[in-house]
């Protein structure tokens, strides 16, 4: 009995917070909804906006699965952390998300990791305090990609650790393939534009002032070296006018006031994207 209890806290315990570390984690980062743009359909009113998941930690974020016959579209996805050492063996976590063969509807199938983020709206009262999630979001799997350099905020250079070329590629669009690998090397981040499918939330019929707020990995499925700085969010007008806050309050519980640690970002192209949408004014990092 006592040796199960040992053996399941050791499979369930963050080797990341190990205060002397053997591995070299990732740490994923979401920054705030940006180029935000108003789709309207005959019924609907959705609020769009291009994200980017950045990985900021010391080692990269690695997802594997392998297809079976039993599970031909949804894979059991087990994360890889790497040695700080040549000496130490890469570590293999047991299963906690997946893979799904996601069908996009308008870009294709790929194979992407499910619950990579969540997209919410909740509203902000007059004070700036922040109630229940009022909306979410239809976007939940995502690539895990090396598809854009970033440079730190401060000191405008790469992070440490940061290769030169990516390591991960863009994501499978073979049902057949039977290993599968995802993951973002440090200082990479995956992006998808405003228009890229389910990149929104539903606003119709709302009026005031809202945090539009996105996450990564949102169940906290994914080991990293902080859970505390997964969110970015903006405070919006609704209906929508356009970017800024426009006399909303600032949101006292802002899941994403801590400043996200990108710039310099290099050219990229996301899935079947012939390129990035251009920058609003709002958005100093020019991606």
């Amino acid at each position: 009995m006592l040796l199960a209890s040992a053996l399941a806290v050791a499979a369930t315990a963050n080797p990341c917070a190990d205060p002397e570390p053997r591995y070299a984690c990732p740490d994923l980062v979401m920054r705030a909804p940006y180029n935000m743009k108003l789709i309207r359909t005959p019924k609907r009113q959705l609020l769009a906006a291009t994200n980017a998941i950045v990985n900021v930690g010391d080692g990269p974020l690695e997802v594997r699965g392998t297809r079976t016959q039993s599970s031909r579209f949804q894979i059991p996805a087990r994360q890889v952390l790497r040695g700080r050492t040549t000496q130490t063996a890469p570590l293999v976590l047991p299963p906690r998300g997946r893979l799904n063969f996601f069908d996009t509807r308008t870009r294709g199938v790929y194979w992407k990791y499910h619950n990579a983020a969540s997209f919410t709206l909740r509203r902000v009262s007059a004070t700036g305090t922040v109630g229940a999630v009022r909306r979410t979001g239809k976007k939940v799997d995502y690539c895990f990609r090396d598809l854009t350099k970033v440079k730190r905020l401060d000191t405008g250079k790469r992070y440490a650790g940061t290769p030169r070329s990516r390591q991960f590629g863009a994501c499978s669009k073979d049902g057949g393939d039977r290993q599968l690998t995802l993951g973002t090397s440090v200082g990479w981040a995956d992006i998808y534009p405003y228009r890229y499918p389910q990149n929104n939330l539903d606003v119709t019929g709302l009026a005031g002032c809202f945090l539009y707020t996105l996450k990564a990995d949102p169940e906290n499925e994914l080991v990293e070296l902080s859970e505390s700085n997964n969110a970015g969010s903006v405070v919006v007008r609704l209906p929508w006018k356009g970017p800024g806050r426009r006399g909303c309050p600032r949101a006292t519980e802002d899941p994403g006031n801590v400043p996200t640690p990108l710039a310099g970002t290099d050219d990229a192209q996301t899935e079947d994207e012939p390129s990035q949408p251009p920058a609003q004014p709002e958005d100093p990092y020019g991606y």
